[in-house]
């Protein structure tokens, strides 16, 4: 074999490493919000509202572009509200494959609001089979305590590592709240002698998810990798013994 072809061969060889240990860019579509519905059923594409108020998208707050997504609850009320994304079933994403099996992604978004006072606010993130079968287990992470009306605020999750067979992400947000905004009494928890109730509003802005997954190299692609670079390290040693 010439010293060409075999630099030819490591150079594709490394050329595959590196193609293969890119990390996925998005692994949820339309994270931005910026796309719309096409789908029915979704009020963004990709987004999927869930509970009696569902998410929705709106140009009142946007961290990039013009659209963000929000949860609210309408004022005064109470009821709750999310937004959901099934990546492959509602983002129309290809099925992860075992090269991403066994790698701990990145949930990065960013978020602006207030909860009001009787409420919370949630994220989940699951991975799944091919039937939909959750293969970790559900972990609600609270994050209205780090959130406020007046700025965005990045939320980070080193998520855990995803099992064999998973081939799909969803993402689950939910706003949950008791009475917001004011109320007027007899509420009994509004204190001795209140004529009045100030329980704050509760929107929370959602804008730039992105779910960040590194890909485990083959073992065909090591493989052509270890060939490539062993066939140049034999030229190189025959060039220099000439």
């Amino acid at each position: 074999m010439s010293y060409k072809s075999i630099t030819i061969l490591a150079t594709a060889a490394l050329g595959l490493f590196a193609g293969s240990a890119q990390a996925v860019t998005n692994a949820f579509a339309n994270g931005s919000f910026e796309d719309a519905a096409v789908v029915a059923g979704q009020f963004a594409q990709g987004w999927r509202g869930v509970n009696g108020v569902p998410g929705n998208r709106t140009t009142d707050e946007a961290r990039t572009g013009l659209y963000s997504g929000v949860l609210r609850v309408a004022d005064p009320g109470l009821n709750g509200s999310g937004l959901v994304q099934n990546s492959v079933d509602d983002g129309g994403l290809l099925p992860l494959h075992s090269s991403n099996w066994g790698t701990s992604p990145t949930l990065t978004f960013w978020a602006k609001g207030d909860v009001s006072r009787t409420g919370s606010v949630n994220f989940s993130l699951r991975y799944l089979d091919g039937i939909g079968n959750i293969l970790n287990p559900v972990v609600n992470t609270s994050f209205g305590a780090h959130i406020n009306a007046s700025g965005w605020t990045l939320i980070t999750l080193n998520g855990p590592a995803i099992p064999a067979n998973t081939l799909a992400v969803f993402l689950e947000m939910t706003l949950a709240v008791g009475p917001t905004g004011l109320q007027i009494p007899p509420e009994t928890h509004c204190g001795p002698g209140a004529t009045i109730c100030d329980f704050g509003q509760a929107r929370v802005f959602i804008d730039d998810i992105n779910l960040s997954i590194t890909a485990i190299p083959e073992p065909g692609t090591y493989a052509l990798m270890l060939l490539g670079l062993a066939g140049l390290g034999a030229v190189v040693r025959r060039r220099a013994a000439g």
